[in-house]
């Protein structure tokens, strides 16, 4: 299986590249823009890993990236990076720029390379389309996460159109949306980890390695699983 992860230096990316990776048939390319020295000990370490430094704010990276794609017979596309900071500010401190700037850098990304990927998708009458969404978009955000909810939420609906135009083509589009993970990209205060670890009815904080295992299980499932959102968070907030 040719595999495409978006961001996959760090975090929940990084797990999935590991777990994607220790099945010896699959090729996994993944797009990293910082963490480089990650990205390069994940070539080291998977001789089936390719990785490709890509800046999502830079139009001709992603343009070039696309390119690339669409001569690559992609099987499995998973959107998961984001430009940006998750947590910023009080909605009327923000910028609306700031807003334009989500979109342009990772909503504007994600058509390009998933436009590109569906094209071979097509003709070959196959393909899987996984987009990491946040849990945040079921119920009320935090503070401060007025931007990169908005960016989400604009993913989780284009989902549902692509998912119901390609289906006819054995292209599945389905969405993954986990609670909060702490990793280099969701950095919060002490206190606020605290209060999340005492509010989980678990009592821990999800692990990007238990979300890329589901991500993983989506890879493999029918092409019956079409359209779904999957919410991982310990039934904190339900579709």
């Amino acid at each position: 299986m040719n595999i495409v992860i978006t961001g996959g230096s760090s975090g929940l990316g990084k797990a999935l590249v590991e777990l994607c990776a220790a099945t010896a048939d699959n090729h996994v390319v993944f797009t990293y823009c910082r963490h480089k020295d990650n990205a390069l000990a994940l070539t080291e370490q998977f001789n089936n890993v390719e990785a490709i430094a890509v800046d999502f704010s830079l139009t001709d990276q992603v343009e070039s990236l696309a390119e690339r794609l669409a001569d690559m017979q992609v099987d499995i596309l998973v959107n998961n990076a984001y430009a940006g900071h998750a947590q910023g500010v009080h909605f009327h401190k923000t910028a609306p720029e700031d807003f334009a700037n989500a979109f342009n850098q990772n909503v504007i990304p994600m058509i390009k390379i998933t436009q590109a990927c569906i094209k071979g998708m097509r003709k070959r009458k196959f393909g899987k389309i996984i987009n990491i969404i946040t849990a945040y978009v079921i119920d009320v955000p935090p503070t401060g996460f007025s931007v990169y909810t908005a960016t989400k939420a604009y993913i989780r609906q284009l989902s549902k159109s692509i998912s119901k135009e390609y289906g006819r083509f054995n292209i599945t589009v389905n969405c993954v949306l986990p609670d909060y993970m702490q990793t280099p990209f969701g950095q919060v205060e002490d206190f606020q980890l605290e209060q999340m670890r005492n509010a989980h009815p678990l009592k821990t904080l999800l692990k990007p390695e238990e979300v890329a295992q589901i991500v993983v299980q989506l890879m493999s499932a029918s092409q019956q699983l079409n359209g779904v959102e999957i919410p991982i968070n310990a039934a904190q907030h339900l579709l």
